[in-house]
């Protein structure tokens, strides 16, 4: 309508002075130009997805397949500069303009979830349980609780791995017809993500992680984003690529080995480098028992730890995910099988560290039985003792063994049994030993050792044999009998009753022989035993009767006789 009326104006105009008509047309002329320029913005502002031509290929299908209207054919020929009359020849490089592309809504696709997450669909209110193969849209909420971890796959197979506690919403799902670039945006309310992105496939391919403080924008990368719930503050950390973290303000690029704070209304600060990988060298590659106990190296610098598990190294999900204030934590079980484990420092403003990745093998089932005597030193007398455990349930049999060092390698017996228990046949010698017991589950396939048990043979203490009835002489009682095995002292009492509760002597000597005082004249009995070096103590032989007789006076008178008469 403008155009129209400017050109009417013109027409009548046409007997004025040629001034004037000059000067009218320069205006229309600066009219027209404004127009151009408001509908076809300029040349070098104007993106492109350049297309590969494939045999088969002509304007009009390429056209059709990935422009908003086939009409767009003769802009795409002048373009490119394309000839109708013949076939483009295939490997022609083709720029499409990204105003004219098709612009459609994508989905996401819940890859994996472990624990429990929440969904809300957008325009919804109340939550639903997520659940693995859930397909997801522009506006969708997740929440995941303690624990959980959600692995997300968009439309150009990048990957964002969403971590316990954390609220993230699909602010933008939306991709440019089939080209494969794909414009991503995920909003981070709260909580840590970790993602893996592709690279991009043209200029229209976007990912961004927004957060209350930053937003995070990426090309083909590997990096970390968590936003504080109590305060607008963000962390950045790049693994791979380089991202770009800021607002409108201001923004910084961020190269992999670095990270970064960002705070709501400032600028961010300047990139510092992440802590390194700590060393894992400390750390177990097979847990034969459980707690799973990990260990590694203390990290300079580092406050705290973040220790993960995965089912394997690609770490799409995630089975443990951890903090720990020193190098160590303890978790309570895994089933048995491969798992991939990384760790990495936490800084003293909470940016995570670079990864140190490893392996490590659970083979701790069928459990190990629970012994349940003959350890912690226990001292037997019995050459064929007897040992014993609890049952274990599932279990098929059990595998018993016995050697003479701690580590197994003196080997005495190696036994396989139905019972939770064994006797040993063949009587032992003294010394030191050492048995365990492992399960044995139906298909053969056996778990690990309990933990080695102790024990100590030595044979019980012999009653002192060959005892000669006591040498009373003038002023001692003198106690004599043969030796026994292993004993390192005797003892000898002598009392006025069988019972020996009213008892005359009690010495302890450690020879064969022991004197004990003379007593007044009267029946009394005595019984002797043996001691070893650990104070352990044999039995008592029978008590035995011993008379004591007065003392002869008469014979000492007739011998100090003449000497009397002689004074």
């Amino acid at each position: 309508m403008t155009v129209i009326s400017i050109d009417s104006a013109m027409h009548r105009c046409a007997h004025k002075p040629a001034l004037q008509r000059h000067s009218r047309l320069a205006a229309l002329l600066m009219v027209c130009l404004l127009l151009a320029l408001t509908q076809h913005p300029a040349h070098a502002e104007t993106q492109y997805w350049v297309y590969t031509v494939r045999p088969g290929d002509n304007i009009w299908n390429l056209t059709e397949k990935y422009c908003v209207s086939v009409r767009h054919w003769k802009r795409i020929q002048g373009l490119n500069n394309v000839r109708l009359d013949r076939q483009i020849p295939p490997g022609t490089k083709l720029r499409f303009p990204l105003d004219i592309l098709k612009y459609q809504p994508a989905t996401a696709l819940v890859a994996q979830v472990q624990g429990t997450a929440q969904l809300i669909r957008a325009g919804s209110k109340p939550a639903v349980p997520l659940a693995a193969k859930t397909s997801l849209r522009s506006g969708d909420r997740i929440v995941t609780g303690p624990g959980a971890n959600v692995t997300l796959q968009f439309a150009d197979g990048s990957e964002l791995l969403v971590l316990e506690d954390s609220e993230v919403i699909m602010d933008t799902l939306s991709a440019w017809s089939t080209t494969g670039m794909v414009d991503t945006r995920v909003r981070l309310q709260g909580g840590r993500v970790d993602t893996r992105v592709k690279p991009g496939r043209g200029p229209g391919s976007r990912y961004h992680i927004i957060t209350p403080a930053a937003v995070a924008a990426v090309r083909g990368t590997r990096f970390r984003v968590a936003a504080d719930t109590q305060q607008p503050i963000s962390r950045s950390e790049v693994t791979a690529g380089t991202v770009n973290v800021g607002d409108a303000a201001s923004s910084q690029d961020i190269p992999a080995g670095f990270g970064l704070v960002s705070e709501s209304g400032k600028p961010p600060q300047p990139p510092r480098q992440l802590l390194p990988p700590p060393d894992l060298a400390a750390t177990a590659s097979l847990y034969r028992s459980l707690p799973l106990q990990f260990s590694w190296s203390p990290l300079p610098g580092a406050q705290s730890y973040r220790l993960q598990i995965a089912p394997d190294e690609k770490f799409e999900t995630l089975i443990v995910d951890k903090s720990a204030g020193q190098p160590g934590l303890q978790w309570a079980d895994l089933p048995d099988g491969h798992y991939a484990l990384r760790i990495r420092g936490i800084d003293n403003v909470g940016l995570e560290g670079l990864d140190a990745v490893g392996v490590f093998e659970v083979d701790a089932r069928p459990f190990a039985p629970l012994p349940t005597g003959m350890s912690g030193g226990t001292l037997v007398h019995e050459p064929t003792p007897g040992f014993s455990w609890k049952p274990v349930e599932g279990v098929q049999s059990y595998r018993f063994e016995l050697a003479r060092d701690a580590m197994f390698t003196q080997m005495l017996t190696r036994k396989q049994t139905d019972s939770t228990g064994i006797g040993l046949t063949e009587a032992l010698r003294p010394g030191d030993y050492h048995w365990r017991v492992a399960s044995v589950d139906p298909d053969g396939d056996q778990g690990p050792f309990s933990q080695p048990q102790h024990f100590s043979f030595r044979p019980a203490l012999a009653a002192p044999a060959a005892v000669e009835a006591p040498i009373v002489e003038d002023a001692t009682l003198v106690f004599t009998w043969q030796a026994v095995e292993h004993a390192t002292a005797y003892r000898v009492q002598l009392a006025e009753d069988p019972a020996f509760a009213r008892m005359v002597a009690d010495t302890k000597v450690s020879g064969t022989r022991a004197e004990i005082k003379r007593p007044p004249s009267q029946t009394y009995y005595f019984r002797i035993n043996a001691e070893n070096a650990q104070a352990e103590v044999g039995p008592y032989t029978q008590a035995r009767e011993i008379k004591v007789p007065p003392h002869n006076y008469w014979g000492l008178l007739i011998f100090l006789l003449p000497l009397l008469l002689m004074l």
